[in-house]
């Protein structure tokens, strides 16, 4: 995701090995697939808190021969990565930048159409950069965001473990100055700025098959004890060690559990600049 350097914006979930990885497996036909419908070359597509880079890459390719994408993250370190995996993909109508979604400092109406996945429930003023982004798309341009709404988690079975969890999460979220459950506000958000036509559509992730609870309980178990949710819930004091190490097990014994599942709704709204 993408800050502001100077505002304090925390990103919840940091940078932590744990995080990273989870986020470079995801691809535009799964995490675009509201949007690329959308998407024609030659159109100029800005990805604005593009993490490692995969999404914004496939998009790359989606809109060859003559489209191309810039990815904007407040990252040095995933920005770098993403280049990395563009050049080992030989993909060359990407680039790449550190830069901030509340000042891009690209002129107005310099792109088609802008994107972003899981970006905005991490910012204090997700309202104020959607303002930033309508301004930088042309007139007709599109936006399309995708966003979880964590307050429609599903787990089974019930554990008091992972009930906790959730109320860490959104705790953290919420002294961070995001919103956990930004999916139900999308289409707001995207009015309030004056983006017209919406198309709001939902989906879900689930799992649970061997590799999916496998793929979701590890992260989550080595998540909430070393990246930056744990190191921000100790400072808020919102939890203690322990109570992370029991979480942490939790997530291991869930996964292994007869009959676990888990899932929750992504919401997803696109709009036109008029």
């Amino acid at each position: 995701m993408a800050d502001p350097g100077n505002t304090g914006e925390k990103y919840t979930h940091g940078y932590h090995s744990s995080v990273v990885s989870a986020h470079a497996v995801r691809r535009a036909n799964e995490a675009a697939a509201f949007m690329l419908p959308l998407l024609k070359s030659p159109a100029r597509l800005l990805d604005f808190g593009c993490g490692p880079g995969t999404i914004t890459i496939d998009l790359a390719e989606h809109l060859m021969p003559d489209g191309s994408v810039v990815g904007i993250d407040s990252s040095a370190q995933v920005i770098e990565q993403a280049r990395s995996t563009a050049t080992v993909r030989q993909v060359e109508n990407v680039s790449f930048e550190v830069n901030s979604i509340y000042e891009i400092g690209y002129a107005s109406e310099s792109f088609d159409a802008a994107y972003a996945h899981q970006v905005l429930q991490h910012l204090s003023e997700p309202v104020t950069a959607l303002n930033e982004v309508r301004r930088v798309l042309v007139l007709d341009g599109i936006c399309g965001v995708r966003e979880v709404d964590w307050g429609t988690t599903a787990i089974w079975p019930q554990d008091d473990r992972l009930t906790r969890f959730i109320d860490v999460y959104r705790q953290v979220a919420d002294r961070n100055g995001g919103d956990a459950n930004a999916g139900r506000n999308l289409k707001q958000w995207f009015g309030d700025v004056g983006f017209s036509d919406l198309v709001v559509t939902t989906s879900t992730w689930s799992f649970s098959d061997e590799a999916g609870l496998k793929w979701w309980g590890e992260q989550w178990a080595e998540r909430i004890l070393h990246s930056d949710l744990a190191t921000r819930a100790l400072e808020y004091g919102i939890a203690t060690e322990g109570e992370l190490a029991e979480i942490s097990q939790g997530w291991l014994d869930w996964m292994r559990a007869p009959g676990a599942f888990f899932a929750f709704t992504q919401v997803e709204v696109v709009g036109t600049k008029r």
